[in-house]
């Protein structure tokens, strides 16, 4: 593992840069704390899975690294977070949380677009890599001595998905970080970049790494019940004009610090005093629209084989865009905020 030294240290982004849900950025102060040199690998896992302390990975997909050959330097994937978890807790360390990761992966105060810089990743990750990962170390090291915090695969950590700056006591999904082997645009190898799935999802572009925090170490918050850990606190944010922080969130002046109904939560801001208890709602597709986009054609062609043509589907939710294109059967080639552009039969 290596040893990292906290700082205070800006979370996201500003608004209007970067993806909508890298904001409002805020600030928080990060205690120190040790994260695995390189992302667990296929040798290191599998010595958990013997030991009888973790599940075997999946390996349903081809790019699933447990049943490839000489592929134990490569790094674990197709492990969902509960299997993340359960290795963690086996080395007697933890998931890191979503902002630990991001400190560690943009160089603490550094703020490094990318975990080497600022440069750009041809060359310098495992990335538009068609064939699967990589081993672990192929490329130089970046931020803190650290290898493939940016590419590779994608990193679980501990930390539930919910808007910033607050982490919610639950939510249906984990975060996850780092960008992967398939990704092609550089968008996603961003530092600052947020992805998510529900903990018992797993996919071959997943995998994690593990976090320690020392007994001894000082934490500006305190630590958690179970001492395993600093405590979370966000010290201010970027508000709104108009609004203020006023510990808990952007208000009027004079405003309480959280609204009717609702109470503080230590380390996830405002709560609902009475939880609502969340009811299945099928999800609407009936917004959900689509063109063709032949100028992506060729990228369809060459990346997708049997999937030549390439459209784009607009409107609705993200999970909408999905269902309606995978009925078509469609594969996304990219995505943003509103659309989908998609490879299609």
């Amino acid at each position: 593992m290596k040893a990292i030294a906290g700082a205070t240290f800006w979370v996201g982004s500003r608004r209007g840069t970067g993806s909508h849900e890298e904001s409002p950025r805020f600030q928080t102060k990060v205690a120190d704390f040790c994260l695995d040199t390189t992302e667990v690998t296929v040798d290191a896992y599998e010595a958990c899975v013997k030991a009888g302390a973790c599940k075997q990975a999946y390996d349903k997909q081809h790019s699933c690294n447990v049943h490839r050959k000489d592929h134990g330097q490569h790094p674990i994937n197709c492990v969902d977070w509960h299997m993340a978890h359960d290795y963690c807790a086996w080395k007697q360390r933890r998931l890191p949380t979503e902002v630990e990761w991001e400190y560690a992966a943009r160089g603490g105060t550094g703020y490094r677009k990318y975990s080497w810089g600022n440069e750009e990743p041809d060359g310098r990750t495992c990335w538009k890599h068609p064939g699967g990962s990589c081993v672990v170390k192929s490329y130089a090291a970046g931020a803190f001595g650290l290898f493939d915090m940016t590419g590779n695969v994608w990193e679980w950590t501990s930390t539930w998905y919910g808007p910033y700056p607050w982490p919610p006591v639950h939510s249906p999904t984990k975060v996850y970080r780092g960008g992967s082997w398939s990704r092609r645009f550089d968008k996603w190898m961003d530092t600052k970049l947020r992805d998510r799935m529900p903990p018992n999802k797993w996919g071959s572009h997943l995998g994690m790494r593990c976090a320690l925090t020392l007994p001894g170490t000082q934490c500006p918050f305190g630590r958690t019940a179970d001492g395993s850990q600093c405590r979370f606190k966000v010290t201010t944010m970027n508000c709104e004009h108009g609004l203020e922080w006023n510990g808990m969130r952007c208000a009027r002046k004079g405003e309480p610090k959280c609204n009717k109904g609702w109470v503080e939560k230590q380390g996830h801001g405002c709560e609902l005093a009475v939880p609502v208890k969340q009811k299945f709602t099928p999800v609407d597709t009936n917004g959900v629209t689509r063109t063709r986009s032949p100028g992506f054609d060729p990228d369809c062609h060459k990346y997708y084989p049997g999937r030549p043509n390439a459209w784009r589907y607009s409107g609705g939710t993200h999970a909408a865009r999905n269902i309606v294109s995978g009925r078509s059967g469609c594969k996304n080639r990219d995505v943003g905020v509103g659309w989908n552009s998609c490879c299609c039969p």
